[in-house]
């Protein structure tokens, strides 16, 4: 995988995602399912994503939104101040917001790739010093990431 230049969250080229946009996206694909939304937490200095909790009668999943990239992933929800995230899919919800956003759904095995098999070329100086400095073992964790 190539990675687009902004993928830590540092020096990114675009515009912040819009966490009432997503939150309003979220809501509506999560009564597409169901279920519900039981949280928003918007992104911050750290981390370099938003996050909307949503909740059906078997899943209990975070659905996490790049700050700058359109990208989307699925996550176990977060205990607290916990700074992992374990990466899974929802194949319902993806095929729902697909069709109600133009950010793309990252599958749990891809954001799981070794960043030793990622491109990084498209990265700049500073991003290389935060993946220098943070060492992420995966895409996953450089994409999504607690890095202040």
């Amino acid at each position: 995988m190539r990675l687009p230049p902004g993928a830590t969250g540092f020096h990114a080229p675009g515009a912040r995602a819009d966490v009432s946009a997503f939150s309003a996206v979220c809501h509506h694909a999560a009564r597409a399912i169901g279920g519900t939304v039981t949280g928003v937490t918007p992104a911050g200095v750290t981390p370099s994503f938003h996050t909307a909790d949503i909740a059906d009668a078997r899943h209990h999943v975070a659905v996490l939104r790049h700050v700058t990239l359109p990208f989307i992933a699925f996550a176990r929800p977060r205990a607290g101040d916990e700074a992992t995230v374990t990466f899974v899919d929802h194949p319902g919800l993806a095929a729902v917001l697909a069709t109600l956003t133009d950010a793309r759904v990252l599958p749990a095995d891809q954001l799981q790739t070794s960043l030793s098999q990622a491109d990084l070329t498209a990265l700049d100086r500073v991003e290389l010093d935060q993946i220098s400095y943070w060492t992420p073992a995966t895409v996953g964790e450089l994409m999504f990431n607690f890095w202040d």
